[in-house]
């Protein structure tokens, strides 16, 4: 193909990782986009069958392509290569890609895929981690091999929920053994840091369940913080755009980190969507059962990721 001035050789590519909840799409919207070319292309990856995440993007929407229905670095590993060669074969291509993770992912497999095009160039493969966190997943076995994977896999580390000593948590310093670490404040925003490293990958995963549904009336925000918080022993993560009882605009609720917060949505979606991740087994499921009746809806969709 002949390339001109306007179609570059090589479609360089940035990758988002981080754990549930780490901050992957605020990052995006406050840092990358302000940076990113005209005519760049997004993916956005959820694991569920609702990609909550792309809803809370604050770019034009036919230039975010969504993944749905599991983990790109797995499940849906044919879909992004299926995707990635498509938009090679456009005749205007992409001034450059973004793709978010889904927070379950291994961003190293991910990254093996982009660098099996030639056209495509990988950039920067940016982790977003939580410092507050950062103890818990580590001793988390449910956690702690996806976490670790995250972190080994990065070029750049930002670490969220940092103390203004820049103290790192001893599970991050374990982490960042045998790296070489450059570690810089971010400007203006006083618990963001960013560390610069490169280390080795893992290519394990481990296996999560999650459950999609679109309520059918104005949640109880109260009955449904006393649930999560019920089922925090199976619960790693939720997040939706749904109608409080009381509110009078659609909000973004997410579960993170045991935090629950609730904020005015960016634009009102065509139905209320609400996505939990956790681990699998009865209590899951009781709780799915028990956030439909809450939700005044009968039944809902299921994604197992082995």
């Amino acid at each position: 193909m002949k390339t001109t001035d306007a179609i570059p050789v090589t479609i360089p590519v940035t990758l988002l990782s981080g754990f549930l909840g780490a901050g992957k799409t605020s990052y995006l919207n406050r840092r990358l986009l302000p940076s990113l070319p005209p005519d760049s292309l997004i993916l956005v990856n959820d694991f569920g069958s609702i990609n909550i995440d792309a809803e809370l993007i604050e770019y034009r929407d036919e230039r975010i392509i969504r993944l749905n229905n599991g983990c790109i670095c797995c499940t849906l590993g044919g879909s992004l290569a299926e995707r990635l060669a498509e938009l090679l074969r456009q005749p205007v291509l992409p001034a450059s890609v973004v793709i978010e993770a889904s927070g379950i992912a291994n961003p190293a497999r991910i990254a093996d895929l982009v660098r099996l095009s030639p056209r495509l160039q990988l950039r920067d493969l940016v982790c977003l981690v939580d410092a507050s966190q950062a103890e818990r997943h580590s001793r988390d076995p449910r956690v702690s091999e996806v976490w670790q994977q995250q972190i080994a896999a990065a070029t750049h580390l930002v670490i969220n929920r940092l103390p203004a000593d820049l103290t790192l948590p001893p599970a991050l310093i374990s982490r960042l053994n045998g790296h070489e670490a450059h570690i810089k404040r971010e400007a203006g925003d006083a618990n963001e840091t960013t560390i610069s490293t490169k280390g080795p990958r893992f290519t394990r995963t481990g296996a999560w369940q999650s459950f999609s549904l679109n309520p059918a009336q104005a949640i109880d925000g109260d009955q449904l913080a006393t649930l999560f918080a019920e089922y925090a022993d199976v619960l790693v993560r939720a997040k939706g755009i749904v109608q409080r009882q009381g509110g009078k605009q659609a909000e973004v609720v997410q579960l993170a980190g045991g935090r629950l917060s609730w904020s005015p949505a960016l634009r009102r979606p065509a139905r209320e969507q609400l996505v939990c991740i956790g681990t699998g087994g009865p209590r899951l499921s009781r709780l799915a059962d028990r956030l439909r009746k809450l939700a005044g809806v009968k039944a809902g969709t299921q994604t197992t990721l082995s």
